[in-house]
């Protein structure tokens, strides 16, 4: 393995990823929230498929039914949580509000931005580029792979601090960023056991998503909402402290799941891949 250009690759992919980040911030415009949200993410999701191929990363964004359903049982426990918001927001919402007010066709476009937005989009940059890109500069071994998985989810909390731009309490973001870095790190134990991209993708819009069905869809704050859903989600007392715990816990299961028994094979599987 060519340790050098996946070094090189870390420092093209930072200067890409800001460089398209303000010309699109700046140039790209379409006057409506929504369609400046897709159109930023779709690019941004373009710019990681790029990198991942060009460098000799292809294999990262396979896809196999067999690992996506191992990962979803791997990830029992937040699958349940994700499946629990849903039926508890749900049961919420129809009691408040009978029927969301979101509209039909605005909810469709809801879910495939976030779906876009938050399942590829941020695993994709997370996990598939981030994780994958440190893990071979530095090398296949524990320590190589947890240090990436370190690096990659305090990456991953760091990119919802751009919800500081919204203005308002910034307390609820910065508590997401918080709990965002122990769930990164449960999501990079996921990949690293199942190695299936497409799993994290799904769960992590999954439970966006579930999160939003009460407060953006029912409510119909729609995108612009999403930064106070954190603070209505958690409530508002001890925000750091239930971001704390969260991210203590995620951390806590992302290592149960790499322990020295299940990791050993996911390395010989990285070193096979080559």
């Amino acid at each position: 393995m060519n340790k050098t250009k996946y070094w090189i690759g870390i420092i093209l992919f930072i200067v890409a990823f800001f460089f398209e980040n303000i010309l699109l911030s700046g140039f790209v415009k379409t006057g409506a929230v929504m369609g400046d949200y897709m159109i930023h993410r779709i690019t941004d999701v373009a710019m990681y498929i790029f990198f991942l191929l060009a460098f000799g990363l292809k294999k990262s964004l396979c896809f196999s039914l067999k690992s996506c359903g191992e990962g979803i049982v791997v990830g029992g426990a937040f699958t349940v949580w994700t499946v629990f918001n849903v039926i508890f927001y749900m049961i919420k919402g129809i009691k408040e509000y009978g029927t969301p007010l979101m509209g039909t066709k605005d909810i469709i476009i809801f879910v495939i931005a976030v779906a876009i937005g938050a399942g590829m989009g941020e695993e994709f940059l997370a996990r598939g580029v981030l994780f994958n890109f440190i893990r071979s500069a530095i090398g296949n071994t524990k320590a190589g792979i947890i240090t990436a998985m370190l690096i990659s989810s305090i990456a991953f909390g760091a990119i919802h601090l751009t919800h500081l731009s919204r203005g308002g309490d910034p307390t609820p973001v910065y508590t997401q960023f918080i709990y965002a870095i122990g769930i990164g790190f449960f999501f990079n134990a996921l990949y690293v056991r199942c190695g299936n991209i497409w799993v994290c993708s799904l769960l992590h819009a999954a439970f966006d998503l579930s999160v939003m069905i009460y407060f953006c869809i029912f409510r119909n704050i729609g995108i612009k909402g999403i930064g106070s859903v954190v603070a209505e989600w958690l409530g508002y007392d001890a925000l750091i402290l239930k971001g704390v715990a969260i991210m203590v816990v995620g951390i806590a299961v992302g290592l149960f799941l790499i322990r020295d028994s299940k990791l050993q094979k996911c390395i010989e599987r990285y070193e096979m891949e080559g």
